[in-house]
């Protein structure tokens, strides 16, 4: 094979896009068992060069972008069927996995965090996307009067459990030290708190606390498990408070507050919620409708209501007292801890109407001075709402899977992630409970969280009304590449194909890192067609 070179990327009309490979060296590119499988270029260099590569790059097309690809074996048949009578029309014996290439299929791995598989992540915050602006704009069956609602986009933020490094400005908008102070200022455990460092974005001392000890790292774990009850109460405050106000104004029509959510990390490892909510009308013959709010139900009394059940709520979680069997006592709060919400609430109107591009600094600059009250483009909402979809704890310094009793301690270390990590698999231990009684208290989950910092929740949810679902989404997707495919098979009108799978587990990842380094680099051949063809089309058209 020496001197020759060989199409990695043979088929484009299935695949778009080829790439030549480099010379070859002088080995037996067709037997992958004789080769290291953590060898990229060798392992690449011999699945392209084996006559069935062209077939297996078309099999592993709709997962070719994920990073660790689930792989299914099993059976599969399909059929098919007039859609009118119900009748099954034709039907394919069933074929085995066993004769397609590796003996499997491999389909995408669907996990939303970019930093796991940003191909995927890519295809979840398209679909949060879409389904933010639909509940602003209309459309994915939102009807299009939503456009006219009073929006608001509301930032709230968890309160201080010590003090942390933080960017700073002067009255002149420019930055300013840290945490100055003309005589030292000794903590308890002797730790000046002063900072005269003007930090800036990326600095790794940003959201690290100046003492450690001083810190209550169990208070902060306790508040992020316990974040998404927060706010449910929230929101039922907020309906409250509505509904008082126009019982009190004597209104008759009523109207109800629907929202979009989504979690992000800040960089001293404690999540806060970005908020999208509008005032919708409540028809009483279908009270499931999306209607136009009456005309009392306004911007102002949107962000009045949302402000005040953001400060009056708050809880008490239940006491916590955990001993060993040893005598030792591994947690003493017989009081429980409070919950409530810090005093950096930013809310400000949402602008529906308007084309404004999104660009991080933008957004960020608008959210960051909340002095200045201005309203946001919806567009430029919806886009920084799923970008921060698909992120987690990388902002605070911390990424991993769940946790065990096996991999905590490479993880809970004297970092600042590492603390909090600890602080939830000791808060969430069982000590001298029994498994019922453990499942009750409001801690369990804590062990379960530990990887995500104590917070369990979803990072991005909604209220029933607001918008449409990603089932619906994905639903949709899957129907328009069926169709496709029914078009190709020149199907008649009134039939379709039944595909019944019988699959199981097999396993995750690419058998090599060679099939991993072809799958995705095609993936990205074919995104970047679509993107060409796009841009063609909106040339020409």
């Amino acid at each position: 094979m020496t001197g020759s070179t060989s199409t990695i990327t043979p088929d484009t009309h299935s695949v778009p896009g080829a790439v030549a490979a480099a010379e070859t060296p002088t080995i037996d590119l067709t037997d992958l068992a004789g080769l290291d499988k953590f060898t990229a270029t060798a392992t690449a260099m011999a699945r392209g060069a084996r006559p069935d590569y062209p077939r297996w790059l078309r099999h592993v097309h709709s997962a070719a972008g994920c990073t660790q690809p689930v792989r299914l074996t099993g059976r599969i048949r399909s059929r098919t069927v007039n859609t009118q009578t119900g009748q099954i029309i034709s039907e394919t014996p069933a074929v085995s996995t066993t004769g397609m290439p590796d003996g499997v299929i491999y389909k995408a791995c669907g996990n939303r965090r970019a930093s796991v598989c940003p191909s995927c992540a890519e295809i979840y915050r398209a679909d949060a996307y879409q389904l933010v602006a639909a509940g602003l704009k209309g459309g994915k069956g939102v009807p299009d009067t939503v456009g006219g609602h009073p929006a608001i986009f509301a930032t709230l933020t968890a309160p201080g459990f010590g003090i942390v490094h933080t960017t700073r400005t002067n009255k002149k908008n420019k930055p300013a030290p840290c945490r100055a102070r003309k005589t030292p200022d000794l903590c308890a455990h002797g730790v000046d708190q002063r900072c005269m460092r003007r930090h800036q974005d990326g600095d790794h001392q940003l959201g690290q606390p100046l003492c450690a000890d001083c810190y209550d790292y169990d208070h902060h774990a306790i508040w992020n498990s316990q974040a998404s009850e927060l706010w449910r109460r929230t929101t039922i405050a907020a309906n409250r408070l509505l509904t008082r106000y126009a019982e009190d104004h004597g209104h008759i029509d009523k109207a109800r507050i629907s929202f979009g959510k989504c979690a992000e990390f800040q960089r001293r490892g404690l999540v806060h919620f970005h908020i999208l909510a509008r005032f919708d009308g409540i028809d009483p013959d279908d009270p499931d409708a999306v209607i136009p709010p009456p005309a009392w139900a306004n911007t102002f009394l949107l962000i009045w209501v949302l402000r005040e059940a953001v400060q009056r709520t708050r809880f008490q979680t239940h006491g916590l007292v955990l001993g060993d069997h040893h005598g030792h006592q591994l947690v003493h709060q017989p009081n429980g801890w409070p919950m409530s919400w810090g005093t950096q609430v930013d809310i400000r109107p949402v602008r529906v109407r308007g084309d404004d591009p999104l660009t991080e600094q933008r957004v960020s600059q608008e959210l960051d001075h909340t002095g200045r009250r201005r309203m946001l483009s919806g567009n430029a909402v919806a886009g920084y709402l799923a970008k921060y979809a698909t992120k987690a704890t990388e902002a605070a310094g911390h990424s991993s899977r769940r946790l065990t009793p096996s991999t905590v301690d490479y993880y809970a270390t004297n970092t600042h992630p590492g603390r909090i990590i600890g602080a939830c698999w000791r808060l969430g231990a069982r000590g001298l409970q029994t498994t019922t009684e453990w499942k009750t208290t409001q801690y369990y989950r804590l062990r379960r969280w530990a990887h995500m910092l104590g917070y369990g929740g979803h990072f991005f949810t909604k209220s029933r009304r607001y918008s449409t679902t990603f089932r619906i989404l994905r639903k949709a997707r899957v129907d328009y590449r069926r169709a496709h495919h029914e078009r190709q098979e020149h199907l008649e009108e009134n039939e379709h194909i039944e595909t019944i799978a019988e699959l199981v587990y097999a396993g995750t990842g690419w058998h090599t890192t060679g099939d991993a380094l072809l799958a995705n680099t095609a993936a990205a051949l074919a995104r970047e067609h679509r993107y060409t063809a796009r841009l063609e089309m909106a040339t020409t058209g």
